[in-house]
C-alpha cells in the first residue's frame, strides 16, 4: 500500500501533480529555491519586480482552463494587452497590438502569484535541495547536500529539467537512457530597473538573428507597480555558446547590445542583474508525455516532455497524476 510520495521541484508541474494526488497520498514537495514557481518565478529587487522566467502563456485545452478557473475568478490570471514589435536584427518590420481577446495570459500581480496560489494546499519544503535519492528496503530516502535525511518515501516524482533529473537517478531506472538523450537549450535573462520611463513605441519585442531574442517592459503587464522594469532574454544560440562564460562578461555584452537596440545607455540604470537559465527548452521532446518506472517506483514529468511551454508542464503532470492515482 502506497502511503507517501515525494515530489522534487515546485514549479507548475510539481504543484499540479501534488494537487492531483494529495487526496489519496501523503505528499511532500521539495524545492531548492526560497519560493515556488520554477520557470514561472518572479525576481524581486525592491522596488523592482521582474517576471524573469515565462513571460506569458496561452491556454489551448479545456483541462488546463478548468484547472485555472479559480485563479481567473480571483483575477490572479489576467490577459496582457500590449504592443508587440517584430525585429530582424535592428530592423523593425511591424508592431502588432495584442488585445485582451488574443489571450496572452500573465499572473497578477506577478507571474509567480499563480504558483503561490496553487501551492497553498500543498506541503512544500522550501530552501531544500535534494541531491541524492537512495533506494533502501523498497523505500526512497532523500538527502540534501549536507547528507541530511528528509524521510523515506514509497514513490518519488521528479518535476525537474532532464539533466537535473538524470543526476538523481541511476541506470537501474528503466527510463534512464531515455532522459539521457534529452538535451536542453538555455538562455540568460537580463533585468534592468530604472527610475524613469523610456517611452518606447512598443511594450515587447521578438528579435531574430541577434544575441537578443526577447525584450519586454515588465511593468506594462496588468497590475504591476509603476517602477520601470526591462526584462531582456538572450537568444538560445548565444546562450549555448556562452553558458560557461563569466556572468559579468555576459551581462556587459547583453547590456551593450540592448543599449544599442533601444538607443539608450542602460549602464546608468538603477539596478542591473542577470539570471542564467540552463534548462529552458528541449531540443527534441520525447514521444511520451512522462516517464514512469513501476518496479523502481519513480516517475518524471515536466514541460520539456511536450512543448517546453507553461501548459506543457500542466499536461505532463496531469497525465502522470492519473497513473499515480490508480496505484495501490
Amino acid at each position: 500500500m502506497i502511503k507517501n510520495i515525494a515530489i522534487i521541484g515546485a514549479g507548475l508541474a510539481g504543484i499540479t501533480i501534488a494537487l492531483k494526488i494529495n487526496k489519496k497520498f501523503d505528499v511532500k514537495v521539495f524545492e531548492k529555491s526560497r519560493g515556488v514557481g520554477g520557470r514561472m518565478s518572479t525576481r524581486q529587487e525592491t522596488p523592482f519586480f521582474f517576471d524573469h522566467g515565462a513571460q506569458f502563456f496561452k491556454i489551448k485545452t479545456s483541462d488546463f482552463k478548468n484547472f485555472l478557473s479559480e485563479l481567473f475568478s480571483q483575477q490572479i490570471i489576467q490577459p496582457w494587452s500590449f504592443r508587440l514589435a517584430y525585429f530582424d536584427r535592428q530592423n523593425l518590420s511591424k508592431i502588432k497590438l495584442i488585445k485582451h481577446e488574443d489571450k496572452f495570459y500573465v499572473g497578477v500581480p506577478n507571474m509567480d502569484s499563480i504558483i503561490k496560489y496553487l501551492s497553498k494546499h500543498c506541503n512544500v519544503i522550501l530552501n531544500t535541495k535534494i541531491e541524492r535519492i537512495i533506494k533502501e528496503n523498497d523505500k526512497w530516502n532523500l538527502y540534501d547536500q549536507n547528507k541530511k535525511l528528509y524521510g523515506s518515501y514509497d514513490w518519488v516524482v521528479l518535476s525537474l529539467p532532464s539533466q537535473q533529473s538524470l543526476k538523481l537517478i541511476t541506470e537501474k531506472v528503466s527510463f534512464y537512457p531515455l532522459i539521457e538523450r534529452i538535451k536542453m537549450k538555455g538562455c540568460f535573462s537580463l533585468m534592468v530597473g530604472m527610475s524613469k520611463s523610456l517611452n518606447l513605441d512598443y511594450d515587447a519585442a521578438l528579435i531574430k538573428n541577434e544575441d537578443l531574442a526577447w525584450f519586454a517592459v515588465n511593468n506594462s503587464k496588468p497590475s504591476r507597480m509603476n517602477n520601470y522594469c526591462l526584462l531582456i532574454n538572450s537568444s538560445y544560440d548565444y546562450a549555448s555558446k556562452n553558458i560557461n562564460t563569466s556572468k559579468d562578461k555576459v551581462l556587459k555584452h547583453l547590456l551593450n547590445i540592448s543599449s544599442k537596440f533601444i538607443n539608450y545607455n542602460l549602464s546608468k540604470s538603477n539596478m542591473i542583474k542577470i539570471h542564467e537559465w540552463r534548462y529552458v527548452e528541449a531540443k527534441c521532446s520525447p514521444k511520451e508525455n512522462y516517464f514512469i518506472d513501476y518496479k523502481e517506483k519513480i516517475a518524471v514529468c515536466g514541460d520539456w516532455f511536450i512543448n517546453s511551454r507553461v501548459e506543457g508542464a500542466f499536461l505532463s503532470a496531469n497525465e502522470l497524476a492519473k497513473k499515480i492515482n490508480f496505484l495501490e
